[in-house]
This record gives C-alpha cells, sequence and structure tokens, in this order.
C-alpha cells in the first residue's frame, strides 16, 4: 500500500496537469492581464477563444492588437474582434471601428470603420456615439456615398 500511494499522488497530480486548462476562465485570464502576466492571460484566453467563448476571443484580440503574450498582429486582432462581434460583443464592435482608423502604415478605412462605429453605437457602447460621430465629421464626401450606398443596401 506504502509503495503505491506515490503512484498514485502522481497519477492524480498528472491528471490534473491535464484537465487544468478546461477550467480556464474569464476572471483567471482578466486577473493575470491586470498583473502583467499577459503570457499566462493570453493561454486563458485562448483557451476561452477556441470553445468559442466571446469574451475570450475580444480579449485575445486585445494581446494580439498590443502583442502583449502574443506576436503583434493587427490581422489576428481583427479576426479575433469579428468572431466576437459575430457574437453580439458590444466592445469588439468598438474595437473593430478603432483598429481599422489605425491600422499599420497610418491607413485608415473609415468606411469599415464607420460599421463597426456604428454598430458600437446602437447596441449601447458608451464611447461608441461620439467615435462614430467624429469620424462621420472626418469622412470625405465620396466616403460618405459609399456608405450610405451600402445602407440602402441593407
Amino acid at each position: 500500500m506504502y509503495r503505491l500511494l506515490p503512484v498514485l499522488i502522481l497519477s492524480l497530480a498528472g491528471i490534473g496537469f491535464f484537465v487544468a486548462p478546461v477550467w480556464a476562465d474569464i476572471n483567471s485570464g482578466l486577473s493575470a492581464y491586470a498583473s502583467g502576466d499577459f503570457d499566462t492571460a493570453a493561454r486563458e484566453f485562448a483557451l476561452l477563444a477556441g470553445k468559442g467563448d466571446k469574451e475570450g476571443q475580444y480579449h485575445l484580440g486585445l494581446l494580439y492588437e498590443e502583442g502583449q503574450g502574443v506576436p503583434k498582429s493587427y490581422s489576428e486582432a481583427v479576426n479575433y474582434y469579428t468572431k466576437a462581434a459575430n457574437q453580439g460583443y458590444v466592445d469588439a464592435y468598438f474595437a473593430l471601428g478603432e483598429i481599422f482608423l489605425r491600422q499599420p502604415g497610418g491607413k485608415r478605412d473609415r468606411v469599415t470603420a464607420d460599421y463597426w462605429l456604428g454598430m458600437a453605437a446602437r447596441h449601447g457602447h458608451p464611447r461608441g456615439p461620439d467615435e462614430y460621430k467624429r469620424n462621420r465629421n472626418a469622412m470625405t464626401p465620396e466616403q460618405l456615398g459609399i456608405v450610405d450606398k451600402k445602407t440602402i443596401a441593407h
């Protein structure tokens, strides 16, 4: 019996090691993020995102946008923000609007930003209405024409 005890303990510890990632939750990721442990935050959010969790997808997108715990990648940020937005996550609408306004190389896609900021504004994001109006006021007549045509088409 005494010889089996260490084997049993090691076996249970091994099972715990493999099962622990299943217990990922948003609070663990947010806590790791807040404490500056971006690697742990990225692991937690990636596990959640892989399961289709919109909060995990949004926060993983944020890490990709910032390059914290994962390589900086606007395309991956847009990918994860879009997944969360497609599930109705309001912060993802806003993040997409903002990211299209400040893409790498100083590029701006005000037309796409208009769509996402409009979604944020209509769905209650606290900064959505102001940023939507600010973007609209900065758009050229040609850009507004494109937006108007898209609106009519829907």
